[in-house]
This record gives structure tokens, sequence and C-alpha cells, in this order.
């Protein structure tokens, strides 16, 4: 396990993570900064906690309407690939919205 520092917005974080994993988070962050650019262009005035609240709702949305397509798709049977990545995504979106709670307090 290595300590990584990202960055979002202008806010750094610390996590831990496998060394396996070190690229995959740097995509992760990269993609989850682009979108929380688009959403602070869109938002301006708001602050960075309600700019993490939007985008763990965006992200959320985003795995809510993944699954039921691919539910439509596989006739109601989520495949284990869906699965993952709508966990992922809801993990992800769980630890934003936890982020900004304590940002918050």
């Amino acid at each position: 396990m290595s300590l990584v520092t990202i960055t979002l917005g202008n806010k750094n974080f610390q996590l831990a993570v496998s060394d396996e994993a070190k690229v995959e988070l740097d995509n992760l962050t990269s993609k989850l900064n682009d979108t929380l650019m688009q959403i602070r262009t869109a938002n301006p005035s708001a602050s960075f906690d309600l700019l993490m609240v939007i985008l763990a709702l965006s992200l959320q949305e985003q795995v809510q309407d993944l699954s039921h397509k691919i539910a439509k798709i596989d006739g109601g049977q989520v495949p284990y690939e869906g699965e993952e990545f709508a966990e992922t995504l809801s993990t992800i979106a769980g630890y934003l919205e936890n982020l900004a709670k304590k940002i918050g307090k």
C-alpha cells in the first residue's frame, strides 16, 4: 500500500492504495476532476461542499441509469461486469457524499 495524494478542484486528499491501483486512481481522479470543473463552471458561486454533493448525485444518477439500461438489455439480469461497474461508481459517490459531509463540519 502507498499513500497517494489526489487533487479535486483545489483540494488535496491522501488515499492509501495498492501499487497496482495507482494508475487507475490517477485515471479516475482525472475524469472526476474534469466533471467537477464542468459542474463548477455551471455553478460558479457554489462552495466546494455543494459541488461535491452535486457531483455525487450526478454519479449516482449515472449508476442508476446504467443499471436500468443493462437490466433492460439483459432481460432484467444485470451481468457481473455491470454490477461491478455500478458498485464502483456507487462506492465513489458514497465516498464523495461522506467527504462533503466531513468538509462541511
